[in-house]
């Protein structure tokens, strides 16, 4: 496929999992692009609010020649910078452009994915974060919660439906979808307060054992895109850091959509 007639500059911080979302994107779609870093410690600067009003990581400038001789494009979240990559040309993250009833079923099974984990299970991950500062009790009561979640409205949307192949990912894929895309980075975070003690382990288990969730997500996680520049280590000494600066009373959560 030849790559789009576009430059992209992506306003990131590593330690945040929507921009993480990004990244698999472009690494998935082979897309070069520049990283600005912006660090969520301090008062955003004033160029960067120039930018993106909100202050919030990710966000990405698009340029080119094709669209209105280079005027600026900004877009300002995860969600809708993964939905703008996807669709600059055929690729397989995206729904195919085919018509028909095989068609426009596939891309509305895609469509209430996104809308399901986004409203539905993204929101419960910030009581995952919090959980793993927390003791043995609150630590069950939100496996309980995200596992119920899980099950209830993720492990039905990934049932294989007359015509999808073969493949693990949603729909029978054999490559990442959407889909992933939006999970990944989260499952990736999860799993690792789960396998470095922070999290007890019947956490992970349990989700694993769920036969569509656990088989999907197993495949996930081992995925080269969403692994590239991954640094489990990293994570789990910076989230311990933040342990300690919660129990001190210092701990200020960073802002990234």
């Amino acid at each position: 496929m030849a790559t789009p007639n576009i430059s992209l500059s992506l306003y990131y911080n590593p330690e945040c999992p929507y921009v993480h979302r990004v990244v698999t994107t472009l690494h998935e779609l082979s897309l070069p692009f520049t990283s600005v870093f912006v660090d969520l410690d301090v008062p955003r600067p004033a160029s960067y609010l120039a930018i993106n009003p909100r202050g919030t990581v990710p966000a990405l400038k698009v340029t080119s020649p094709d669209y209105f001789n280079n005027k600026e494009i900004i877009l300002d979240d995860s969600v809708k910078i993964i939905y703008f990559l996807g669709n600059l040309f055929p690729n397989h993250l995206a729904p195919t452009p085919e018509r028909g009833v095989a068609a426009a079923l596939y891309r509305t099974r895609m469509f209430w994915f996104m809308n399901t984990w986004e409203n539905k299970i993204t929101p419960l991950f910030d009581k995952v974060y919090m959980a793993s500062f927390g003791g043995e009790k609150e630590a069950k009561e939100v496996e309980d919660l995200v596992v119920t979640a899980i099950k209830k409205d993720i492990e039905p949307l990934l049932q294989k439906e007359e015509g999808d192949g073969r493949g693990v990912f949603f729909g029978g894929k054999d490559k990442l979808t959407v889909a992933e895309i939006i999970a990944g980075p989260v499952l990736l975070r999860l799993f690792a307060f789960v396998d470095n003690g922070l999290l007890p382990q019947s956490f992970k288990e349990n989700l694993l054992d769920l036969p569509n969730f656990g088989k999907w997500a197993r495949e996930l996680v081992k995925n080269e895109s969403l692994l590239k520049g991954w640094n489990e280590a990293k994570f789990v000494e910076g989230s311990k850091a933040k342990l300690q600066q919660f129990r001190d009373g210092a701990f200020k959560p960073k802002i990234c959509t």
